[in-house]
């Protein structure tokens, strides 16, 4: 469980002063919510792939994906937290890159060429640095902004695309131009996955609560301009653009062992800038937003807690 010590650092530091420092973007993408954060973003990104995988029941890959991969490319990779869980599996800092790396290396064949793994991200900050202890042999990291054409040498060049997560990054009809571009990463007969937040039915299986109240009033407002069915939208715009739907499946939270990281993953939704910029934009005061904080958190101390949902597409690209 979530001891009250560890708890009562976060609200210490939700202060006015510290979530002033929201407005900083760390990202550089306009549309892209999270780009202001009030918390270590390397953090809260492992702690929500940890979050993500026990969600799959460390499931990293749907079984139709073959076991032999050339290349892998993963989007929106902020850390590289798709890739990196393979490299170091005792490490307390888990990502997809390393992950699918270190899963990889139990699967292949000694005989069969190593795998190469290239993360994208609109914005170089969180990319590992050389020397770093999260620097991984044959994993590269590229900036690029997904809705513009990615560099012809990455065209057709990838076994497996993975993308996660975009549901608060793209709005609308910017689905289409994003998805053109991610799925022309594929070669013939290679493998999309992509995983999706359902936060549409989050909110229609929440017990009454005021973690639920406050989370249903920010949602409505991201739902102002983000769709919170993303995960469909993404299984159609996926068919449209030529590939097969092998499989949409929904998992949750709900019925999972307990997990620590899913009540750090609530708790820090709260210090990502988020609800505030919501509960500004309904009028409340600084001193009304810290008490309803308060009060979410209180709960969170006493054990209440919300369960996630989430859909993962799986699609592949014709051989012809």
């Amino acid at each position: 469980m979530l001891g009250r010590r560890f708890l009562g650092s976060f609200l210490r530091n939700s202060t006015p002063s510290r979530f002033a420092m929201a407005t900083q973007s760390k990202r550089n993408s306009s549309s892209y919510l999270l780009k202001a954060v009030d918390t270590d973003e390397n953090e809260r990104l492992d702690i929500q792939h940890r979050m993500c995988m026990h969600m799959l029941q460390d499931d990293i890959l749907h079984p139709s994906i073959p076991k032999k991969l050339g290349r892998v490319a993963d989007i929106a990779t902020g850390n590289g937290t798709f890739t990196n869980i393979q490299a170091k599996p005792n490490r307390t800092s888990r990502t997809w890159l390393y992950d699918i790396k270190e899963a990889r290396k139990k699967v292949q064949e000694s005989s069969a060429p190593s795998t190469k793994y290239h993360g994208f991200d609109v914005s170089p900050d969180l990319f590992p640095k050389p020397g770093s202890p999260r620097k991984v042999a044959d994993i590269d990291f590229t900036a690029h902004d997904f809705y513009k054409p990615f560099p012809e040498e990455h065209i057709g060049k990838y076994d497996l695309v993975h993308a996660r997560h975009l549901i608060l990054a793209v709005e609308g009809a910017d689905l289409i131009p994003a998805t053109k571009h991610i799925t022309s990463l594929l070669k013939p007969g290679g493998y999309l996955q992509w995983e999706e937040y359902d936060f549409q039915d989050q909110l229609d299986n929440c017990h009454p609560c005021k973690l639920t109240t406050t989370w249903t009033t920010i949602l409505n407002w991201v739902g102002e301009r983000y769709s919170l069915a993303f995960s469909d939208k993404v299984r159609d715009e996926v068919a449209a653009a030529g590939l097969e739907i092998l499989e949409k499946k929904q998992f949750t939270t709900r019925g999972l062992p307990y997990c620590e990281d899913h009540r750090l993953n609530q708790l820090t939704a709260f210090h990502t800038g988020v609800p505030r910029m919501c509960l500004k934009a309904k009028g409340r005061s600084d001193e009304e937003i810290e008490k309803v904080y308060a009060e979410c958190l209180e709960e969170l101390d006493n054990g209440v807690i919300l369960d996630y949902y989430m859909s993962r597409v799986v699609a592949r690209k014709p051989v012809n």
